[in-house]
Formats: C-alpha cells, sequence, structure tokens
C-alpha cells in the first residue's frame, strides 16, 4: 500500500492512540501494514492475530480513505470541515473487515478522523 508521508504518520498517531485502550501491538502492525510487510509475527497475545492484522489494516485504509475526503471536501468547500461529516462518508466507504466489530470500526473511525484533521490544521 502506498501511503504519502502524512497519511503515514495520521495512521501512526491513530494506532498509538488505538493502542492506549487495546493491543499495545497495533502500533507495530499498522507499521507493518505501511511498509507492506506481513503483520502478523511471532508473541501475539493480546487479541487474537487475525484481529489485530485486520484493525491495522483498518487504521491505514481508513486513513487513506479519510485524507481523500478531506482533501476533496477542503477543495470544494474552502471551509472546515465538520468531524461527523467526515466520519460519516469514512465509514460508508471503509469496508468492515471479517472479524471486527462495527463498533471496533467506528472507534477506528473516529480517531483517525481525529488525527486526520489535526493534521490538515497543522499543514494550514
Amino acid at each position: 500500500m502506498s501511503v504519502d508521508d502524512t497519511e503515514a504518520e495520521v495512521a501512526r498517531r491513530a494506532a498509538a492512540r488505538l493502542a492506549e485502550g487495546g493491543d499495545p501491538r497495533l502500533p507495530q502492525q499498522v507499521e507493518a501494514v505501511l511498509h507492506g510487510a506481513d503483520p502478523s509475527g511471532p508473541g501475539q497475545r493480546y487479541m487474537e492475530p487475525a484481529t489485530t492484522i485486520a484493525l491495522a489494516s483498518l487504521v491505514v485504509s481508513a486513513v487513506g480513505v479519510a485524507w481523500q475526503i478531506y482533501r476533496d471536501l477542503r477543495q470544494d468547500r474552502q471551509a472546515k470541515v465538520a468531524p461527523e461529516t467526515l466520519a460519516r462518508q469514512v465509514r460508508v466507504r471503509v469496508e468492515l473487515p471479517p472479524g471486527l466489530a462495527a463498533e471496533q470500526r467506528d472507534r477506528v473511525v473516529e480517531v483517525v478522523v481525529a488525527e486526520t484533521i489535526a493534521a490538515a490544521d497543522q499543514a494550514d
């Protein structure tokens, strides 16, 4: 998966935030997804490996979608993008991976949207 530096940084920050309340290995696995490596590795002990891998892939995918939608909305409106608007569009476009609950996806989207908007605000 090819992501630019800003998207990669947003994915890293989102993974760090999500790891606080879940699997502390999530940042490592997001990093593996960002670099095209197999995020499954030895020593998975917090979540089922498939769940953690799906979550890492979801974070990276959601960042790419959120960033693209954010840029499109910002270009069309030339104004701040409401987090609720961005989150709603990301949830519609990001497929729920097998093994993850809708609540997990929604939490990922919430964090990714917050980090996307924060990164965009820093760039402005």
